[in-house]
């Protein structure tokens, strides 16, 4: 509305002066020029905003995968406990068993070789078990690397929104004072400043 305004401003100025028809035409032409750095103003703008809605979008994506990884990483510590427990339920059935089999035939568990064995049993169990656990923490520790990875995607498009907001502003100013410019320059023709 203010592009209509400033243009029938322009006109009504130059039909009072009794301007010539060319002068008539220099004042359509700086009105012209004025809606079109407006819309061109309105349009960086409305660019850069989007741009910004864009790029927050995609870091809430980023956040919410960094949170699943996060979930996943706790996940994979929890099982790997679970998993070491059997591994040491399992081994202590075999000690038990092997106790029960040597016993059975009359062979002493609690010095010799017997209680070699079975201390041999035990302690294998348990690297078992701890293997198990490590493989499974080296598979949380890469869910939060993955995590990690994804929070600073996040942080990275916030500042890259932020960035494209303040460009849209920068070029929306650009183009509003280019249209001053030109339409001074036409003004300058029209009212014959510019005259030698």
């Amino acid at each position: 509305m203010c592009i209509f305004s400033t243009l029938a401003a322009t006109l009504g100025i130059a039909s009072i002066v009794g301007a010539s028809a060319a002068a008539a035409d220099t004042a359509m032409i700086a009105g012209a020029i004025v809606a079109s750095s407006v819309t061109g103003g309105i349009s960086s703008y409305q660019q850069g905003k989007s741009q910004q809605a864009m790029y927050n979008y995609q870091a809430q994506v980023a956040e919410q995968n960094a949170k699943i990884a996060k979930d996943n990483a706790a996940m994979e510590r929890q099982t790997g406990i679970e998993e070491a427990r059997l591994q040491r339920m399992k081994t202590l059935r075999a000690v038990g068993s092997q106790q029960a089999a040597m016993a059975a035939n009359g062979i002493d568990v609690t010095q010799g070789t017997p209680l070699d064995i079975i201390e041999d049993t035990s302690a294998m169990g348990e690297l078992d078990a701890l293997q198990i656990q490590t493989n499974y923490e080296r598979k949380a520790l890469s869910y939060e690397q993955q995590s990690n990875n994804y929070i600073n995607q996040a942080n990275t498009d916030i500042i890259a929104g932020k960035n494209a907001y303040k460009t849209g502003l920068i070029n929306a100013a650009s183009t509003g004072l280019n249209g001053i410019s030109k339409t001074v320059g036409v003004s300058e023709k029209w009212l014959g400043f510019g005259a030698r």
